[in-house]
């Protein structure tokens, strides 16, 4: 009997759930265009949820793949001040010098591991032989680290040994670099050969990091004993693993104590107390209060804002999905009380919906994984610093199907309670559709739209202006007649001047300057203390240029002479200031500083590194810089016939070196190059802000259809009181305008303050201006009234007496 009972509960429940999905895919054929709208809304949501979710995840987990994570330290200081102001100790540093470093590293016994590195990655040309034999040259990046760094970050060697970087002449290579070079041959052993005539052998083959870390696969060399005992060097970082039971607070003060004791700080001139830090490499990527800091950075404001929009989205087409269950009420409620007085319990009623609900969501988020399949192809994830194939992100999949499981169960049930609570007699006479709560519910979901929607316009708005801001601000070098090459060093020191006379002779190209470094995309460049006349510090960057490198790219003399062709040989450096070192150092032309420079000119202040940072005290120099880490640079100003020069470039850098890789580059390039992370941003945000509208559009279809629908017999009444079309259309514009003024009160402030704080990330930044509100506020209504127009016309058009009689 308990047998016979059991099997026939299983076939009852297997009659009801076919029962439960025949009704589902009759509702979907039923309401055809309700549930194309609900699914096209819901997978675009879950497709732009998908994509931002790829892009939030990939700078919330920057520097968090290592083994040792959460152990993992950088060492900052405040010994070296801020750029702008010397007398301030408050900001750190990630550089320090490297007899320092050893000196503070046996103070902290809690230090399991350490690596040093210099500088950062250096694109050198190099040339070596391929697995068939064939010689080639390349441009490599190649770092000096000390051995450690296999310990700290726990480098995975895929070949070779790890403790081939302490031997002489070793390098470990990464293994996207192995493959581009060799091929599937194996590179131990082989050797890359530089142009001042040594090399190093290839100990090992490292895999690669994950883009989203601090640490870039370059060739890691041994740093060995350099800069041991150089105290004017302060350019190398150090990053240590601590025990762990070890504490990062105790370990920066033992540090602290130690330069204290040991009067360190008094030996090399600082009266103000020193202190030392233990920063998590986990937080450096949205760290942007650290003086000469070199590695990746984002901002958290905008993931926050990423994140936002993609809850929003999701939010706004569930949103559109509640509106539309609402709409299509009056046409399923007869058919379900129906159901009601044939027998069917109000509980099968709910479970059933509720199915529904999320047989919905769940069918638009398999559709989603084919509009992020598409979105992949297309090209378009390039505005994602994350590669967005599927397979790669299985773990965003998996959170969005829950997701959307946890959305369609949990909107399902409005819908279900909604549709199966209301009174037969209410439901004959018909008017339960327009019921004070029911109407209110209708409205709160479409302001809540309408809020989201305008903040996001405002956000968009205000993101592009800020970026036509920043491009279009005085003192940017952007040419596009300015041509650059970055050569190597021993190329320009061996050939350099014969070079520039070739070029110089050629009738599309008008003139050629040199410098020691790329001027205006850069992070940071070198630096240099010194003393004012007034026998005060100063520090200032130095670019060493050629002498007719300011007429070149436009820099203003505004005090002094500009540079002759003696000075790069006369004795003694010659300085030309910006305005801001001559205003802070009180210094003028004919003035010599301490280091044994003499300042000839002032230049109008430029921005000579990038654009996210304020200008600093600098000077271009006449001298050369030693430094092992330069990159001469030529910059050729063609006459117009852009592909005449860049060919004679090509023609005479291969006659000095023909397997030399050229590689040209037009300074309006550059500078699309240098801030195009600033302009994926703005179109990312621009992009699900049209999205976000484009579903607010479908809830604000799907609302007039609701009202249309009940207020026929009202409209039909006013026509033939001789109500006008545009009288009738003005009833359903009052109705969302003022949904509209409403919405708009609650987002403008909160979109200004949100906006406020992304700001702050930025060295030169706009004021939010009170047009581009007005301007959202205005968007908004036209496209809102754009569409109550479509969706309304018909109403407003049709017969008043077949409307009365349908009723």
């Amino acid at each position: 009997m308990r047998i016979n009972s059991f099997l026939f509960t299983l076939q009852k429940k297997e009659k009801l759930m076919k029962a439960i999905f025949r009704n589902f895919l009759v509702t979907l054929q039923r309401f055809r265009l309700a549930s194309i709208l609900n699914l096209l809304g819901l997978s675009v949501a879950f497709a732009a949820f998908i994509i931002i979710l790829i892009q939030v995840r990939y700078e919330r987990t920057f520097d968090t793949s290592y083994k040792k994570s959460g152990r993992i330290y950088r060492i900052e200081s405040t010994l070296i001040p801020t750029e702008s102001n010397l007398s301030s100790r408050e900001a750190y540093s990630s550089f320090l010098a490297r007899p320092l470093i050893e000196m503070l590293l046996p103070s902290a016994p809690r230090i399991e591991a350490y690596s040093i590195m210099y500088g950062a990655s250096s694109e050198i040309y190099a040339k070596y032989k391929t697995a068939e034999g064939e010689e080639r040259g390349m441009i490599l990046p190649i770092r000096k680290v000390s051995a450690g760094i296999t310990d700290v970050f726990d480098m995975e060697i895929l070949e070779g040994t790890a403790g081939s970087l302490s031997e002489p002449g070793k390098a470990l290579l990464p293994e996207s670099l192995a493959q581009k070079m060799y091929g599937q041959a194996s590179p131990v052993g082989r050797q890359i050969f530089l142009p001042d005539g040594t090399f190093f052998t290839i100990g090992a083959v490292y895999k690669d990091f994950p883009e989203n870390t601090s640490i870039v696969n370059d060739i890691k060399i041994n740093l060995a004993d350099a800069y041991k005992n150089d105290w004017t060097d302060w350019a190398l970082t150090l990053f240590v693993a601590l025990s762990p039971e070890a504490s990062p607070e105790e370990a920066a003060g033992q540090l602290t104590d130690f330069f204290e004791k040991t009067g360190l700080g008094k030996q090399m001139g600082f009266t103000q107390p020193v202190t030392f830090r233990l920063d998590p490499i986990e937080s450096i990527y949205y760290r942007h209060d650290i003086n000469l800091d070199i590695t990746p950075k984002g901002n958290r404001m905008i993931t926050y804002i990423l994140l936002s929009i993609a809850l929003l989205v999701v939010a706004i087409a569930t949103v559109n999905f509640l509106n539309f269950s609402a709409a299509l009420t009056p046409a399923r409620i007869r058919s379900i009380n129906i159901r009601k007085v044939l027998g069917e319990s109000t509980t099968s009623l709910r479970f059933a919906l509720i199915f529904e609900a999320l047989g919905i969501y769940l069918l638009a988020f398999f559709l989603a994984l084919c509009w992020v399949w598409l979105f992949h192809k297309a090209g378009l994830s390039s505005i994602l610093l994350a590669p967005a194939e599927l397979l790669k992100n299985t773990g965003v999949l998996w959170h969005t199907f829950l997701l959307a499981g946890t959305a369609g169960i949990v909107t399902g049930i409005y819908p279900a309670f909604y549709m199966t609570s209301f009174h037969p007699a209410l439901i004959l006479k018909g008017t339960f559709g327009m019921s004070p709560t029911g109407r209110t519910i209708r409205i709160a979901l479409t302001g809540f739209q309408f809020l989201i929607s305008t903040g996001l316009i405002i956000s968009s708005l205000f993101i592009w202006l800020q970026n036509r801001y920043m491009y279009h601000m005085e003192g940017i070098i952007n040419n596009s007649r300015i041509a650059t090459v970055t050569l190597d060093k021993e190329i320009m020191s061996g050939h350099g001047d014969m070079l520039i006379g070739k070029l110089k002779s050629t009738p599309s190209i008008a003139d050629v300057a040199t410098s020691d470094w790329p001027v205006g995309f850069l992070d940071y460049y070198l630096y240099t203390y010194s003393k004012s006349p007034q026998d005060e510090d100063i520090m200032y960057y130095f670019i060493p240029v050629s002498y007719n490198f300011t007429e070149m790219m436009g820099i203003e003399i505004i005090e002094g002479r500009n540079f002759d062709k003696t000075d790069q040989t006369a004795p003694g450096e010659k300085l030309l200031l910006n305005e801001l070192a001559a205003r802070q150092f009180n210094v003028k032309p004919g003035d010599k500083l301490a280091n044994g420079s003499q300042v000839i000119g002032i230049i109008k202040d430029f921005h000579f590194m990038n654009l996210r940072k304020k200008i600093e005290p600098m000077a271009l120099t006449s001298g050369q810089s030693q430094n092992p880490i330069l990159q001469p640079t030529l910059y050729i100003r063609t006459t117009g016939n852009a592909y005449t020069a860049v060919k004679k470039i090509k023609d005479c850098i291969a006659e000095i070196d023909p397997l030399y890789p050229v590689e040209i580059k037009f300074y309006d390039q550059l500078f699309e190059q240098a801030y195009q992370k600033e302009r994926n941003t703005s179109v990312q945000i621009s992009m699900f802000s049209l999205l976000t509208i484009i579903i607010s559009l479908m809830g604000v279809f799907g609302l007039v259809t609701f009202e249309t629908q009940y207020r026929q017999k009202e409209i039909g009444i006013r026509k033939i009181m001789g109500a006008t079309v545009t009288e009738i259309l003005v009833i359903f514009y009052k109705k969302f305008a003022w949904i509209i003024f409403v919405s708009f009160l609650l987002a403008a402030p909160v979109t200004w303050y949100g906006l406020n704080k992304w700001l702050q990330a930025f060295a030169y930044r706009t004021t939010l201006q009170g047009w581009i509100f007005i301007l959202s506020l205005l968007i908004v209504l036209i496209i809102t009234f754009v569409t109550v127009t479509l969706q309304s016309w018909q109403v407003a058009t049709s017969d008043p007496v077949h409307s009365l009689k349908s009723e």
